[in-house]
């Protein structure tokens, strides 16, 4: 950071320690590299809204996270792109683990997660209980691992939505490999796969008896938010 903008930077720490009362904090694209721990000790009382889209998070930031007061209290959560195919991938099964009796609403779009790394986090998703709203949009997943984040989401059962990427293998042949953001959205996709794929997932509902959670590839429906019981 240059003067100028640890300047501001301690100020906001100055400034959040005087909100004793704040529930609700969003840092979307601020770059935060190492700091969370400076900017989120200060707050006395525990969040249940936090969102962290864009962040640039590390390491260090995600296990503080996981171990603060903030973590059994949430009921928010968004870290879309922030790169959780990595090391941040052990903190953040944590961070689960700790607010998997709170939260309801989990956003991890654009974070880089393939087949391996959701296998990974699944068990710790399993336990979140009153997870009501999902999104794991524009993420480099197979439609092997869709069908099994799907197996797990029918056992969650105040889900409601699950917003989901197009399977990496219903593109046409040659979608570069990572994909970028870019590659997943703009890449042709082969719509007979991908109706395939829609099919087995619905199967999948039927069979679990929950035809009730939506599940979309579309990141702006026409359903609202305003269903989910955040607070």
């Amino acid at each position: 950071m240059t003067s100028e903008m640890e300047e501001s930077f301690q100020s906001m720490v100055s400034v959040f320690s005087h909100l004793p009362n704040v529930k609700e904090l969003n840092l979307a694209s601020s770059r935060l590299s190492g700091r969370i721990r400076e900017l989120l000790s200060v707050l006395q009382k525990p969040l249940e809204s936090l969102e962290l889209p864009y962040c640039y998070l590390l390491p260090a930031d995600a296990t503080y996270l996981a171990n603060s007061h903030h973590a059994p209290f949430l009921r928010k959560l968004d870290l879309s792109g922030n790169n959780l195919s990595d090391v941040l991938l052990t903190p953040f099964c944590q961070i689960l683990q700790q607010a998997s009796t709170s939260l309801v609403y989990l956003d991890i779009m654009e974070c880089r997660v393939m087949d391996r790394q959701l296998t990974s986090f699944l068990p710790a998703l399993k336990q979140c209980s009153q997870l009501q709203y999902l999104s794991c949009f524009c993420n480099p997943i197979s439609s092997q691992g869709l069908k099994s984040l799907l197996h797990t989401a029918v056992q969650l059962p105040s889900l409601k939505i699950v917003v989901h990427p197009i399977p990496v293998d219903c593109y046409e042949e040659g979608l570069p490999w990572p994909p970028s953001t870019y590659d997943l959205i703009d890449y042709s996709i082969d719509q007979q796969k991908l109706s395939r794929v829609d099919a087995e997932l619905n199967e999948i509902r039927l069979k679990a008896v929950r035809t009730d959670i939506v599940t979309t590839v579309e990141l702006y429906n026409d359903f609202s938010l305003d269903m989910l019981q955040l607070y």
